[in-house]
């Protein structure tokens, strides 16, 4: 991955991704900004294993990738980063090499052809190629990248849904924030795939949900059509995709040569069981199946897998599942090496046969045969008590107190020559296996796309199956315009882990670009606002996957991202206070934010003083009012905000999450009370109009903040909250005072005021 800055902060990127295993190569070039927030989007979003670097790639770019990489993004293992000398990625090199390896072809117009292709790429991504040849040409593995016309482009800002790293992060999509496992999740939910290409498949819907509402239906047709089919074909087709091996990363093991044969053998039987069982079934398909997604698919994949039975016919099913490759092929008559190769063998084999009537002649013995001991074979067995019978000239190659072995010189000569024609044919096998894997390797590309086929597939059975957890909707998708109507809707995630207890309080949404598109959200800490604003997000996220979601009804007009800024963690690795890492998101969200999107903005301003925290969050929000123009949930404790909703009362909407404040504390004393926290009960739901307060003291008393602390700041709250308060009566007062014209106004403002202190 090689980068090129320029004199401003941005900096341009090359991207090249490779899966060996499944065969998928990816591309990207794209610009970034010097918060590298592009490049965290696509490193969180590959999950990459390795990743090969310039030696001269910019700090602040190393800084940002030492930080992907010390987070657990993987269950299983860190990510390795692999340093290569910049000229590995300087572009008059790599233009040498792109057309060593692309250009040397026998079929000149093929050659021709494809360096075309990889000439027509960015400059940067050519760069990254080119490194990426050559540190695969160690492995062996640089066959996967001969093929330029199967490269996908990672994402373009018509086709994908825009979510970046930070937002991945934040709504938890593919880990939990906690212990940065998959429980927790919005991919453990939606995951009920039945085999391992599926549950990638799956991940990369999650991360790149569509933004065509056309193919979302198409996607919630197929997903409505198992739910409510009472044909028994789709479940026949379920049960055959259940413990499938990874058929993925087998085709791609025996299109690089790496595959042995039990591997082969497995692979491509489990591919004719495959065509063989849905061909019988396309006729109930045609007839009963209405999803034009699921009748392409289950139609098409028998067809594609069609070409595999003749590479089954010609095995050995014993000596392949053994692995014994001289043995493999049960006709010869495509391997001609390895038929002339047995002939030789048996023709030595006889000649050794025929040369046992000279021996029983010798040793007057016409019942004399041959005997094979510790895998020496042709041995003569001879009693120790007829060894005079014996020639001089025979070699001795064992014996016991009973009997003596020998070979004869012909057995000698025959022997030693037998055993070089068989070590020449397990070579000759060997070349023979091959080039028959890559013979079968001709059809990787139409294979793959089956194989593709049927993850889709299991995807769909997968969705099909979350949707039929408890009161799940089918949403309504279209592409009238932003909006996000949510009737009564659920966390998907806490929905599910709350499952046994049944407590997760349903609420609504209503935000539209033509209507209300701005929730201004207050109220106690504690009080679900954080969960209420990833559960609009998350339902978002299911529904433009072409998921059920968790909901008595929802409608969405299509948006085309989300983004998010949560939290108030810094980042050592990136060399940010907390403070400047909050204004560097909300900053990309600024730029990147479209009248399409979906903003959600979770208590921004904290990371500096009231004054200044207060000051930003309210130009942050009227610039988005203004001029982003985006679909919002602002989340804050600052109260000044909410005087939006009065300046823009036709898009704004202020709202808090319900609680209930206990006023009977007992027999307590009036002074007592005033020194403890406020007893709350929050109801955890979503309210028109502002909490003045944040009632922190309760989460203190929550968290087992010793009694006396609490006192004290109970006390020194109503105090600051008197000061405040007082303020605030004489500005009012003053506001007043300035528009009076009349000396007899003025006295009755006076008169008032004095009898309000009086009381």
């Amino acid at each position: 991955m090689p980068e090129k800055t320029k004199k401003t902060d941005d900096v341009a990127f090359g991207l090249v991704a490779v899966q060996p295993s499944t065969g998928e190569v990816i591309f990207d070039s794209f610009q970034d900004s010097k918060s590298r927030s592009e490049l965290e989007t696509r490193i969180i979003r590959l999950q990459p294993s390795e990743i090969l670097l310039s030696s001269e790639i910019s700090e602040r770019t190393e800084k940002l990738i030492n930080s992907i990489t010390a987070a657990c993004l993987r269950d299983d293992d860190r990510i390795r980063i692999e340093k290569r000398i910049s000229d590995h990625f300087e572009y008059s090199q790599a233009f040498q090499l792109i057309s060593d390896f692309y250009g040397k072809d026998e079929d000149v117009s093929a050659s021709s052809q494809r360096l075309m292709q990889i000439l027509k790429l960015d400059k940067m991504v050519i760069c990254s190629l080119a490194a990426l040849i050559m540190y695969l040409k160690e492995f062996c593995l640089e066959k996967i990248l001969q093929n330029p016309s199967h490269f996908m482009p990672m994402s373009s800002a018509v086709e994908c849904f825009n979510m970046n790293g930070t937002t991945l992060r934040n709504l938890e999509i593919l880990q939990n924030q906690t212990d940065q496992k998959t429980k927790g999740s919005l991919i453990w939910v939606l995951d009920h795939t039945k085999t391992p290409f599926g549950k990638r498949k799956l991940r990369q819907w999650v991360t790149q949900p569509f933004v065509d509402s056309s193919e979302i239906n198409t996607r919630l047709d197929a997903v409505s059509e198992i739910l409510s089919s009472d044909s028994s074909v789709l479940s026949q087709i379920r049960g055959s995709l259940c413990k499938l091996p990874d058929l993925e990363k087998g085709i791609s093991s025996i299109y690089h040569k790496k595959s042995s044969p039990q591997e082969f053998f497995l692979i491509v039987s489990t591919l004719y069981n495959l065509e063989s069982h849905l061909q019988v079934l396309i006729p109930a398909v045609n007839s009963q199946v209405k999803s034009t997604l699921l009748k392409t698919i289950f139609t098409e994949v028998p067809e594609i897998l069609s070409p595999v039975q003749p590479f089954l016919q010609v095995l050995n099913e014993e000596a392949a599942k053994t692995g014994n490759k001289t043995d493999l092929f049960k006709d010869l008559t495509d391997f001609p090496k390895i038929k002339e190769r047995k002939a030789e063998i048996q023709e030595v084999i006889s000649q050794i046969q025929g040369h046992l009537q000279e021996i029983r002649h010798i040793l007057k013995n016409p019942s004399l045969s041959y005997t094979t001991v510790s895998g020496q074979e042709f041995l003569i067995e001879v009693k120790n008590a007829l060894l005079s019978c014996v020639p001089s000239n025979w070699v001795s190659i064992s014996s016991t107190k009973a009997v003596s072995r020998f070979h004869s010189p012909f057995i000698v000569e025959n022997y030693r020559h037998l055993n070089r024609l068989r070590e020449q044919l397990v070579l000759d096998c060997n070349t023979e296996w091959l080039r028959f894997l890559d013979k079968f390797g001709e059809h990787y590309h139409s294979i793959a796309k089956a194989v593709n086929h049927l993850a889709t597939a299991d995807c769909i059975f997968s969705l099909a199956e979350v949707a039929k957890q408890g009161d799940y909707c089918r949403p309504t998708v279209h592409d009238h315009g932003p909006e996000i109507t949510i009737k009564n809707g659920r966390h998907p995630v806490i929905d599910l882990l709350l499952e046994e207890q049944n407590q997760y309080v349903p609420n609504s949404t209503s935000l539209s670009a033509d209507l209300e598109r701005v929730m201004i959200i207050t109220g106690p800490n504690m009080g679900g606002k954080s969960s209420y604003i990833k559960q609009v997000a998350l339902i978002t996220i299911m529904a433009q996957i072409g998921s059920y979601v968790p909901a008595e009804e929802v409608t969405i007009g299509v948006v085309d991202g989300i983004f998010t800024r949560m939290g108030a963690a810094d980042n050592i690795y990136k060399g940010r206070s907390t403070f400047m890492e909050e204004l560097s998101e909300t900053a990309e969200i600024l730029k990147q934010a479209s009248p399409r999107s979906l903003v959600i903005l979770d208590e921004l301003g904290r990371g500096t003083s009231t004054h200044d925290g207060i000051a930003i969050a309210y130009a942050t929000l009227e610039y988005i009012i203004k001029d982003v123009m985006s679909l919002t949930l602002f989340v804050t404790h600052y109260p000044p905000l909410c005087e939006l909703e009065a300046c823009y009362p036709t898009v704004v909407g202020n709202y808090h999450m319900a609680f209930y404040i206990d006023e009977d504390q007992g027999n307590e004393h009036e002074s007592e009370i005033a020194e403890k926290p406020e007893y709350i009960t929050f109801l955890y739901q979503i309210t028109r109009g502002i909490a003045a307060r944040s009632y922190g003291l309760n989460v203190a008393k929550l968290a087992d903040v010793p009694e006396e602390v609490l006192k004290k700041a109970a006390c020194k709250s109503k105090e600051l909250e008197g000061l405040v308060e007082m303020k605030r009566k004489k500005m009012k007062t003053f506001q007043t005072a300035w528009h009076i014209q009349s000396a007899e106004e003025l006295k009755e403002l006076l008169k008032s005021e004095t009898s309000e202190h009086s009381s």
